[in-house]
């Protein structure tokens, strides 16, 4: 049996395709060791998994403050040292880094006792911690087109969509809609601000609900983990009839919550617009201003290309209510919505067999 270390803490996007590759691995026979961050979101995802054991390590991310940079690069020594017993206790094989701030001292304790290591980046712009590490790869798994300028770290990379988890399958709409609580005749304008909420997007959603209801359009948003709890809000349809909108602080049933959907509003997060277009739907981008590098606006920009979204910059999202409306007077007939050809699920396959292949698993 062949013990692996999944690095995936700090959002979403990294927890979820990490949980991705630890399904197909156990699902072989594999042993699985998460190492996540002690950020609240990463332990309020992974509650629904019982077959996972995980530990939270104490990295922090790069501060900007100087004078928080020393906790830095003391909480990343300290996980540093903690990898290493771990590896050595465990009898850890490989570690597989899914990019973020607690990539470091995992993927360096493997390295410096001889493990095997993959790197994996979901954005398409690479992230800092990938780069770093690059160097230190067997493997390294990129989107679709997305290559480092060095061509000698190219030649480690294999091309892959983002693998997604086994839970993430469409139901029937009206279905969905009733396990919601919504009312299965009207269309859903879903709002997700990322897995840790974004407060632009909250706020937009509050205050535009109702003009939304006056178009005979639910409303739901997903605010995040520091938010109240679940709240159903009534308001009015042009005809007079009352419309329960529902918004809640994180959302444990996403197929459920995607298949109710009818039109996507969100950031631009490389994960949930791996699984809107897994979906077919129709997306109103707002890509998060301050992300690193500004990948959620060269994620957006793609998908756009593509004739999958429109973008709306946070500045201009005083407009955002005109186009959610605009897109349905048009019947939302001016999207790309038919999903990836083949099986999107394949990539984690994918993924796990040249991994394997790499350890000499094959």
């Amino acid at each position: 049996m062949n013990r692996y270390a999944i690095v995936c803490g700090g959002t979403g996007g990294h927890l979820s395709p990490g949980i991705a590759i630890a399904e197909e691995l156990i699902a072989r026979n594999g042993e699985c060791l998460l190492l996540i961050s002690d950020k609240a979101i990463d332990s309020v995802m992974l509650k629904k998994y019982d077959q996972f054991e995980y530990i939270a390590l104490p990295a922090k991310p790069l501060a900007k403050n100087i004078w928080k940079i020393f906790e830095t690069i003391k909480s990343q020594l300290v996980s540093l040292h903690q990898c290493i017993k771990l590896m050595k206790d465990r009898k850890i094989d490989c570690v597989i880094g899914m990019g973020g701030f607690t990539n470091f001292p995992a993927v360096m304790a493997a390295f410096l006792m001889g493990k095997k290591i993959a790197l994996h980046e979901s954005n398409r712009v690479i992230g800092k911690s990938v780069k770093l590490l690059a160097h230190l790869a067997d493997i390294i798994f990129l989107p679709p087109s997305v290559n480092f300028k060095s061509q000698s770290l190219n030649k480690k990379v294999s091309h892959i969509s983002i693998p997604l988890r086994r839970e993430i399958q469409k139901i029937d709409k009206r279905e969905a809609k009733e396990s919601l609580g919504l009312d299965p005749h009207r269309s859903v304008v879903t709002i997700l601000g990322g897995s840790q909420g974004a407060n632009a997007l909250n706020e937009w959603a509050i205050q535009n609900f109702q003009r939304l209801n006056s178009q005979n359009l639910t409303v739901c948003c997903v605010r995040g983990i520091k938010s109240d709890s679940q709240e159903k809000i009534a308001g009015m349809s042009d005809d007079g009839n009352t419309i329960t909108n529902l918004f809640l602080p994180f959302c444990n049933d996403m197929s459920s919550l995607l298949s109710a959907t009818d039109l996507l509003v969100c950031r631009a997060g490389a994960g949930t617009i791996a699984e809107a277009i897994l979906f077919g739907l129709p997306m109103v981008l707002v890509p998060y201003p301050n992300a690193a590098e500004n990948h959620q606006e060269v994620n957006a920009t793609h998908v756009a290309n593509e004739g999958r979204a429109i973008v709306v910059r946070q500045e201009d999202i005083d407009l955002l209510a005109n186009i959610v409306i605009e897109c349905f007077q048009k019947d939302l007939q001016n999207f790309k919505v038919d999903p990836p050809s083949g099986d999107e699920h394949s990539a984690v396959e994918i993924i796990v067999n040249r991994i394997q292949r790499m350890i000499g698993n094959e």
